[in-house]
Parts: structure tokens; sequence; C-alpha cells
């Protein structure tokens, strides 16, 4: 198959690779796969099997006016080259709308909901005024696709009453030959409590921050350590303003490379998935918890009920709702060991297997 991937973002510029990164390296070695490279970060962070298709001459940093500033030119040059490809995989919003409205089948990779992470990176009023324009651009996309690949059971019974298209579930997954347990030697002798990804509002962090003292009341040596960047919001500075008087007991550490990052999540006694409470967070199903758990490591987590059904006590993942199951929680981890192979059929090299299925079907 020849493919053209209209991907999230920046496909080798952004600090944390999205799925589509795993999946199509993967299937570059039997298929020709170009991908729109939308040139956001001025530096490439990692390489890729896949083609890059440049969409913009220089980056542009700002990923509030980014998109909106490149449209007419985005839009255009993915119209003219997609009549050359066998389909097209969007996972954008507005780049995607060149796509949609041209005749080579379109299939939505539907991993998040669009219009609620588009207006995550906007305060009131703003948030709304973008929520609303990304919905309506979002169902022309979703309308005139052939069908769409989602990462959990509740998001396509979310689309399957709005679209009726072809919807396959196919979840997010992890490199197992990459984030493996890790053993330094030696213990680091006190409870660390971690955290590993986007240091970003639809992560409530807040909380977790703000329930340190109590968390030091009953683990007077407890560490937190917080591994990933901040990206396109100073969300990050607030963070570390309510970590103020803490500093040599939370730790953060800024952008890690992927392939470095198993040395730190096995350095964890705990694993946090800290979701707030938006639809956007309940109905996917993130790979961030089979990091944990692929290096052997428990899991807390909150407002993801397709991980909470997908694993178990026994396997490592305890779900809470409020503070009080929150402690609870954490002392159960604290007291569970986790077999990394419980995430042994999520490696990426499934799930591409899984994703070249559904794409040769929803095209043929």
């Amino acid at each position: 198959m020849k493919l053209l991937i209209i991907p999230t973002t920046d496909w080798v510029g952004h600090p944390v690779p999205n799925r589509l990164n795993f999946i199509f390296d993967r299937l570059a070695s039997r298929h020709h796969i170009d991908v729109c490279h939308f040139k956001i970060f001025p530096e490439e962070v990692r390489k890729t099997e896949c083609n890059l298709v440049p969409m913009d001459p220089e980056p542009r940093e700002s990923i509030k006016h980014y998109y909106i500033t490149g449209m007419w030119q985005h839009l255009s040059k993915i119209r003219d080259i997609s009549g050359d490809y066998d389909a097209v995989i969007s996972a954008n919003i507005l780049p995607s709308l060149g796509a949609s409205l041209q005749p080579t089948p379109v299939i939505v990779d539907y991993l998040d909901l669009f219009p609620e992470s588009a207006a995550a990176y906007f305060s009131p009023p703003m948030d709304t005024v973008v929520k609303n324009a990304a919905s309506l651009i979002d169902r022309i996309n979703l309308s005139n696709s052939v069908g769409m690949i989602t990462t959990s059971n509740m998001f396509k019974d979310y689309l399957k009453k709005r679209y009726d298209k072809p919807i396959r579930v196919i979840p997010n997954g992890v490199d197992t030959s990459l984030l493996k347990p890790y053993d330094p030697g030696e213990h680091m002798g006190y409870p660390v409590i971690g955290y590993v990804g986007s240091l970003e509002r639809w992560i409530d962090l807040e909380s977790i921050i703000s329930s340190f003292p109590e968390i030091l009341a009953v683990h007077p040596d407890a560490r937190l350590l917080l591994v990933g960047p901040g990206l396109h919001t100073g969300h990050s500075k607030k963070l570390k303003k309510m970590a103020a008087g803490y500093e040599d007991r939370i730790r953060f550490t800024g952008m890690v490379p992927y392939d470095k990052l198993y040395k730190l999540i096995s350095s964890m006694d705990v694993g946090l998935n800290p979701r707030k409470s938006m639809a956007m967070n309940r109905l996917t199903m993130g790979s961030k918890v089979l990091n944990y758990l692929a290096c052997g490591v428990p899991v807390l987590t909150t407002n993801m009920p397709e991980i909470e059904r997908m694993f178990q006590e026994e396997n490592g993942v305890f779900p809470y709702h409020n503070k009080s199951e929150f402690f609870d929680s954490l002392e159960k981890a604290l007291r569970t060991t986790v077999d990394p192979d419980v995430v042994k059929a999520y490696d990426w090299g499934n799930i591409a297997e899984m994703y070249e299925k559904a794409i040769s079907s929803m095209i043929r």
C-alpha cells in the first residue's frame, strides 16, 4: 500500500512519540509511507523509517496559532498530493480537511476527542470558541471518511451513535524492547512515586502535588518524580510553583528520550496516571499505564475506565476516584509486584499488524 499520514503533531520534532510513530515506522518496512511534516519544533529528536513531506519551510513553535496561520498552505498541499495514495490516515483536525474534500479514501485515527484536546491549550473564553470550531470541522472529516480506528470500546460506542461508518478498535501499545524492568543494583531506600508524560492541563498533577504533605505524613522519606516536558502552555510553571519548598523531595526531570525512560520508570515504586474528569480522558485508552507495567511498576489511575476494565488489581492497576481511595490504592500498590508479561500482547509490533489489517479491510 501507498499511504499518506496526516499526524497529530510534528512527526520527528515532538518530544513525546505518538502511537502513529510506533505503528507506521514498523509498517514502512513493507509499505510506502509518506508523512506530512508539520515543522513545529526547531530540532528533530527522533529518526523515522517513513518519508517526510514538508508542509512548512520554517518551524513555528506556537501550537495555538500554527494550524490557523498555515491553514491554506496545508489544505492546498494535502489536497494536491492526496490523489497519489491508496489511502490517507488522518489524526488531525484542520489539515485533514484538505484530504476530506478529495476522492482518495480517508481513515480517521480517532485516538482522542479532538475538539476537547484542541481546546485544552486555550484559556476561557477562547477554549469554547476553539472547541466549537474544531467540532464543526471534525464532523466534516468524520462524515467524509471511509472508516475510523479508535483506541477503546467506549470510544467506539461513542462514535457509533454519531456516525454510520466502520469503526475498528485498536488499542495503544508499548515498545517492550525498550521499556522493560531495569535493576540498578540497589534500591533507593525510600518510596518513589512517579509520573511520565507531558505536564499539561488534562493531567491532574495539581492534586498529587497538593496531597504531597499528606503522603509525607504516612511515608516521611517519599519522593515524587515527574518525568516529561511542558509543551505548548505554561502549565508546567504552575506545577513547579506549587512544588516550591519541596525541591529536595519533588523532582522535575524535563524531557527524557524514550529509549532512556525505562531506567527512570524502573526506579519508581508506583506510577501515576492522574487524568482529569474530561470526556477525552474517560473515552480513551492511554499508553502510559502500559509503559509502567512493562517496567514492572504498579499503577494508580483515575478517569480511564477502559484501562480499569482491561487490567485489574491483580495485574498491578489500582483505580481511585477521590483522595481517600488514592491513599488506599497507594498502600496496595506499594505492596504489589507486577509481571511485565501482562502487557506482552500490546507490543507495538502486534498493534501494527492489527492496524495494517484494519486499513486493508476499509479500502477494499
